[in-house]
């Protein structure tokens, strides 16, 4: 999509989309923690991983990041987006389906032969590293919880067959403490968390995306705005980055090439407005 102020600002893509492109990824020192934990799981084929953290602290992009780096590795990496199917039969299916089985079975009992058979044949005999990455993984239900559980004890004496990673908002702890998730809980070999950014990681990502989407060139914002963008982001990188942009497309209508903090309150207000946004605190 052709947006009219790509050509104001001398920009070649779209530097604040919220799509979850690797390309956009900001690593902080705590995104670089959490990817390298849960690449060392999976590499060292230990079973299960989670990451967790509040809606807009970065989990799909991380998500779908790690399952490119896992691919260029010659992994065999699934990435589901949308887990929370009605049973686990069906969810068994969508899984066996994603990773390319070529046989099928109406039983719920068949299918898991199946998939067994399918992560032996791979890990095995082929020696792949074979991965199940689960976005927004809070909305799993006990039952679906359970059948993860099942597919990660498969396993020999010295490796789990089937390495699971779970991206999740915090939900998913309550269902973990919860009796009914002890068992899976109890599975996990690593967790980490994703924070909101500091005011410095906010500025510093900015100039990142934009540096990546106009070629190396700087920046508009003014130093008052970096501020402004995290103070009404609250430090959450998707918030930021929809401040960034709808403040990109106010300059480019008011004819402005520098971007002031005047700009983003403007732009802050008018979202707080319309949706209902709490007021961010200044202090």
């Amino acid at each position: 999509m052709d947006l009219p102020y790509l050509r104001f600002f001398d920009l070649k893509e779209e530097p604040f989309s919220t799509v979850p492109s690797p390309r956009y990824v900001f690593l902080t020192s705590v995104h670089s923690a959490s990817l390298e934990k849960t690449a060392y799981v999976v590499g060292a084929k230990k079973g299960l991983s989670v990451v967790f953290g509040d809606t807009g602290t970065g989990k799909s992009s991380l998500a779908r990041l790690l399952h490119q780096k896992f691919m260029d590795n010659g992994f065999v990496s699934v990435l589901l987006t949308n887990p929370n199917y009605p049973t686990p039969n069906s969810l068994l299916r969508t899984i066996a389906q994603e990773f390319g089985t070529t046989r099928t079975d109406k039983s719920f009992k068949g299918m898991l032969d199946i998939f067994k058979a399918y992560l032996f044949e791979q890990a095995m005999d082929q020696g792949k590293t074979v991965v199940l990455i689960i976005d927004e993984a809070q909305t799993l239900r006990f039952p679906l919880l359970e059948l993860l559980r099942q597919l990660i004890n498969y396993e020999t004496n010295e490796m789990k067959l089937l390495q699971l990673v779970l991206f999740a908002q915090n939900e998913l702890r309550l269902k973990l403490a919860h009796s009914r998730g002890r068992n899976f809980c109890n599975r996990i070999v690593m967790a980490s968390t994703l924070e909101p950014l500091v005011e410095a990681e906010i500025a510093d990502m900015i100039a990142f995306r934009w540096s990546v989407a106009s070629g190396g060139n700087p920046h508009p914002f003014e130093p008052q705005a970096l501020r402004a963008i995290f103070e009404h982001s609250q430090g959450l990188p998707r918030a930021a980055a929809i401040l960034a942009d709808n403040s990109l497309l106010l300059a480019y209508y008011q004819e402005k090439h520098t971007i002031d903090r005047e700009v983003v309150d403007k732009v802050a207000k008018d979202r707080q407005a319309h949706l209902g946004q709490p007021e961010a605190n200044h202090a």
